[in-house]
């Protein structure tokens, strides 16, 4: 194998390692207009929001409503999927 050979396949395995993380794990909250998004969201649902979060693929926002402390989920588009009472 040529060194150009070497260097276009390590620059090929570098670029599809990379582009897999976009895809895995936790979603990136890295957009300040998303989590402007969020916000709103939740705002309209009630909620006060105290923070925005991301974990196993989804958006964890932790917010107050009624008095009583929150943890709501949200899929990608930003539907509650889940919502827990949040503990201490």
């Amino acid at each position: 194998m040529t060194l150009r050979n070497k260097i276009t396949s390590g620059l090929v395995a570098a670029v599809l390692f990379t582009s897999g993380a976009a895809f895995a794990g936790d979603v990136p909250l890295n957009d300040p207009a998303k989590e402007a998004e969020i916000r709103a969201v939740m705002t309209k649902e009630g909620f006060d929001v105290r923070s925005v979060g991301t974990i196993d693929g989804k958006f964890e926002i932790y917010a107050i409503k009624d008095g009583q402390a929150w943890e709501v989920f949200l899929d990608q588009k930003l539907a509650i999927i889940e919502k827990n009472p949040a503990k201490g």
